[in-house]
């Protein structure tokens, strides 16, 4: 089931216990969800032929806040949908004209990070320090725009000796290595909009073998779901994605596992810094 679907069955499901106008606006919602991503509660109360009011009340059925954060997540979806030509086309247009030449890239990671800080689930992030923790071996995988955040956060873990492996592409290799780990075993999946088929096949493949599966992205509704779920936004300002805020995620999960186990860390980073001061690995001025 894709994202898109998975929000609209909700909206579909709900909306059958709902009012008339609760309907109503249901159905034009899922008929026209493109213009709604960019609509405000006005303009969709006289398209839809509803009050305001029931406008916040649909969302807030839904479970959204209100009905910003309704938006918010068809906007997401829109977006999620684009092709490289329609982001290079849509990110040049919103260049605000006489800005410096990273105006827009700084802002759009400003409101990443802010978004991130408002809406971390700690307790999937205290679950999620706890799994790698006690994880027997971890696997993390990344493909194309996310491989420098499974080498991230697969070096953070080596560093404090952690059993963990890295795989920046899904081959056949990757399936001989899932299929090898043993019980208590934990694969990390990192994925973003658009979302891989390899990575959301490899999921389904490591939660058949009964392995702990974390996921790192973007939405409740992403099509990448594990047992544990962390959420970042990681809307760009180009047409390339950037992952400012899932670094910061990252970051903070190497430091909260590295500190549930000071003694194991010290001794690894101990052993790392006497290991480079003997092969004189960094450059001294």
């Amino acid at each position: 089931m894709t994202e898109k679907s998975l929000l609209f069955a909700q909206i579909e499901d709900r909306s059958e216990h709902l009012s008339r106008n609760h309907r109503a606006l249901a159905k034009y919602v899922l008929d026209n969800y493109q213009s709604v991503a960019f609509a405000t509660v006005k303009q969709l109360a006289e398209l839809s032929c509803v009050s305001e009011a029931t406008i916040v009340r649909f969302a807030k059925a839904l479970g959204f806040k209100g009905y910003p954060e309704l938006q918010k997540e068809i906007r997401r979806i829109v977006r999620a949908d684009l092709k490289g030509t329609e982001r290079f086309q849509l990110t040049d247009a919103a260049r605000a004209p006489g800005a410096g030449p990273l105006a827009a890239e700084i802002a759009k990671e400003l409101e990443n990070i802010a978004s991130l800080a408002a809406t971390l689930d700690t307790r999937a992030f205290a679950r999620a320090v706890s799994a790698l923790c006690n994880a027997r071996e971890i696997a993390i995988v990344g493909s194309r725009s996310t491989v420098p955040l499974a080498h991230h956060l697969w070096f953070g873990l080596n560093k404090i000796d952690l059993d963990a492996t890295r795989f920046t592409a899904v081959t056949t290799e990757t399936y001989d290595h899932l299929g090898r780990m043993a019980a208590k075993s934990c694969v990390v999946i990192i994925g973003f909009p658009r979302y891989l088929r390899d990575l959301v096949d490899l999921l389904h493949f490591a939660r058949k073998r009964r392995l702990r599966t974390l996921t790192i992205t973007d939405s409740a509704f992403s099509a990448l779901r594990g047992d544990i779920c962390l959420y970042s936004p990681a809307e760009s300002a180009t047409f390339v994605a950037a992952h400012c805020a899932p670094l910061i995620l990252i970051n903070g999960l190497l430091q909260h596992v590295s500190l549930a186990n000071k003694t194991r860390s010290m001794r690894a980073l101990n052993h790392f810094e006497a290991l480079a001061d003997d092969a004189s690995y960094f450059y001294k001025q």
